[in-house]
């Protein structure tokens, strides 16, 4: 498999102006599209990560785009329904990127730089060149690398099991202030206590969100 690592930067896109905005990172697989009524429909889930505060102020005014007709949100994913008027323009595009002799590594990054990070296997390298060429010509793509690997994995967006809030927050506090280092920089009751947290409270919801990570990446090992 010929994998390409690159990134592009779109102005005119949905949701680059709002990450770069807003200081939110989106990570974002495509899903499908289609043409209806002279207008082209792209079907788009992601994840969004950032403060509570710029993830509202995001998706606040992703909803008043013009071109977003649906957004549904669950936890942390959410699904983008959004339309296009059917121009040449638009088609070339939906034609390169949507190629379905592509295999989208990961999700694309839309970073909090306003640069979009893609990672793309394609069989045929002639047809990633004209993924990259297309990039390059119209989004000031920058290619990172081209090469023939073997495929170690497909990332989806189901990477990460349902977290309940608090143990998403338990789980991100414990990573962000050194609990899983090693060595360890402190302890539970070190952790809760600064925080200000209950002890037992606190120690219940980081181990039930140890557990759904750590059932999730076994289960298919």
């Amino acid at each position: 498999m010929w994998i390409a690592r690159f990134r592009l930067r779109d102005e005119e896109d949905i949701y680059s102006p709002l990450c770069k905005k807003y200081k939110i990172d989106f990570l974002a697989k495509p899903h499908t599209h289609y043409e209806k009524h002279g207008k082209i429909n792209l079907i788009v889930g992601g994840i969004i990560s950032g403060s509570e505060e710029d993830k509202q102020k995001f998706l606040v005014e992703l909803k008043k785009d013009k071109r977003v007709k649906k957004v549904e949100i669950a936890h942390e994913f959410i699904l983008i329904h959004a339309q296009h008027l059917s121009s040449r323009e638009i088609q070339h595009e939906i034609k390169v990127f949507y190629n379905p002799q592509y295999i989208i590594i990961k999700p694309v990054k839309v970073a909090k730089d306003g640069w979009e990070y893609w990672e793309v296997g394609c069989l045929d390298r002639n047809e990633l060149n004209k993924l990259i060429s297309a990039a390059v010509k119209h989004y000031q793509g920058e290619l990172f690398s081209i090469k023939q690997e073997k495929v170690k994995s497909i990332t989806s967006l189901e990477f990460t099991p349902l977290f309940t809030k608090k143990q998403f927050e338990a789980l991100k506090l414990a990573f962000e202030r050194g609990y899983y280092n090693y060595p360890r920089r402190l302890t539970l009751p070190e952790l809760a206590k600064g925080i200000k947290r209950s002890y037992t409270t606190f120690q219940e919801h980081l181990r039930k969100a140890e557990n759904k990570l750590i059932s999730y990446y076994l289960k298919y090992r």
